[in-house]
């Protein structure tokens, strides 16, 4: 179907009616089921190179309907992309047991250095979500690829990061993790910044909630959950191949925010227009979601430890993104 047979164009004024999805691997095909569940949009576009898989992919989703609402459902290319209100790219390759996310990136910078820049070219007005990783390298790249807005191209971030973080306190302090307000900045990877100075639980901050119910925030309980929240990748990946789920409901939570125009603050991954004293750099700090993409990040009044972790964080990050000399 070409982009005249849908009819559609982009209007800031409606939700995401149309998204298109590149690479039906374990992620996107997370992220679709996600959708397919909460039925909230109307037409999915699956792109992948392996023609057969997203096929496959389908075939497997299509047979969801009949428990959920009518989702017009079909594979194309990216040029079918061009009237798609949101384009989540997932392409790349995948994480092995032992890699870091750093190490995948001139694999799929050179990836992304091949199709990326067609995609703004088709669809300048679109909002266009990375979770490629390592993803704030992966989204800067794309940025740079696309010359358009940096409210329209963004990562998921920290966002599972930041899930991760809420479980774990949640089973240490034996509450509903929804209770619990606490973020992870920084690279989506190992030298990400859990920002314990500012957590709350409910109308508590973290250690008195702790001590009011018999469950310290020790020095012990800290590095418990901050290893357990940066290891989390790895321990999946070493025993399933891939994490998907989470990341595929995540993403779902971003659509869902952009398309209710909600304004909900999430840590994703976006470049920093000046906050902390950065430019173009790429890195996850609390955005406000909005229809028109991820508005200006906000910076969080850290500790002087955390705000050194978050400087190094983005070092690291620089480092790399400068080693692929685009």
């Amino acid at each position: 179907m070409t982009a005249h047979e849908i009819g559609n164009t982009i209007d800031s004024r409606r939700g995401i009616r149309r998204v298109a999805i590149i690479g039906m691997g374990a992620v996107g095909s997370a992220f679709a089921f996600s959708l397919i569940q909460e039925g909230r949009v109307r037409e999915l576009l699956f792109v992948d190179k392996d023609h057969r898989r997203a096929e496959g992919q389908l075939m497997d989703l299509s047979h969801c309907l009949p428990w959920g609402r009518p989702i017009k459902i079909e594979i194309g290319d990216l040029d079918s992309a061009a009237e798609c209100d949101m384009v989540v790219i997932t392409a790349g390759a995948a994480q092995k047991p032992g890699e870091s996310r750093i190490d995948l990136v001139k694999r799929n910078a050179e990836i992304y250095s091949e199709f990326f820049p067609r995609l703004p070219k088709v669809n300048p007005r679109g909002l266009f979500v990375i979770i490629t990783n390592p993803v704030d390298v992966m989204t800067r790249l794309a940025l740079n690829l696309s010359h358009i807005s940096p409210e329209q191209v963004f990562g998921t971030g920290t966002m599972l990061d930041t899930g991760r973080f809420r479980f774990l306190l949640s089973l240490h302090l034996k509450i509903d993790p929804r209770n619990i307000h606490a973020y992870v900045i920084g690279e989506h990877g190992d030298s990400e910044v859990l920002v314990w100075s500012r957590a709350d639980v409910g109308p508590f901050r973290l250690e008195e909630y702790g001590e009011l119910t018999g469950r310290p925030i020790t020095s012990d309980v800290k590095e418990r959950i901050t290893a357990g929240v940066k290891t989390a990748a790895y321990e999946i990946i070493e025993r399933k191949g891939a994490t998907n789920f989470a990341i595929g409901l995540a993403t779902e939570k971003l659509f869902e925010s952009v398309t209710y125009n909600q304004g909900t603050l999430q840590t994703v991954s976006r470049a920093l227009s000046g906050a902390y004293g950065f430019g173009d750099l790429c890195l996850s700090t609390p955005c406000r979601l909005h229809r028109d993409g991820a508005l200006e990040p906000l910076e969080i009044p850290l500790s002087p430890d955390e705000h050194k972790a978050l400087m190094r964080s983005a070092e690291t990050l620089d480092a790399v993104y400068q080693s692929l000399k685009v």
